[in-house]
């Protein structure tokens, strides 16, 4: 396993994370704030994109490592290839899956996603976020 590649995703990984949790505090305190909302909410939609890039980069780092790779290889046959193996837990699994769904809509902008759903979803699941 490429460490140094790993180590990189892990620090891009928890600085996305600590940005997602500091625009949802800003949304949720600073509710006054007409151009810090405005920022707040289109920071929180572009970092759950970059988290989801991540993402992809991980998953690709542990199939590699269990000889599951492929080349084209989707987040969700990734996903799934991780549970089956025993990797991510069927809770995170889950998280993931919702999340992807979640980022395609943004990404995709059909049947796009309020700010309040994308919120919601990060709260409910903010324990998965942590690495």
């Amino acid at each position: 396993m490429n460490q140094e590649r790993l180590m990189k995703i892990i620090e891009d990984m928890q600085e996305c994370i600590e940005d997602i949790n500091e625009c949802v505090e800003i949304l949720e305190n600073r509710k006054d704030d007409k151009l810090i909302i405005k920022l707040s909410k289109s920071s929180l939609r572009q970092l759950f994109g970059s988290f989801h890039t991540i993402l992809e980069d991980f998953c690709s780092i542990l199939l590699k490592e269990i000889k599951k790779y492929r080349i084209g290889i989707t987040l969700h046959d990734s996903l799934d290839i991780l549970k089956e193996s025993g990797i991510i837990e069927e809770e995170t699994y889950i998280f993931l899956e919702k999340s992807r769904l979640i980022r395609n809509r943004i990404s995709h902008r059909y049947k796009e996603p309020k700010h309040e759903e994308l919120i919601a979803h990060i709260l409910k699941y903010n324990s998965n976020l942590e690495i």
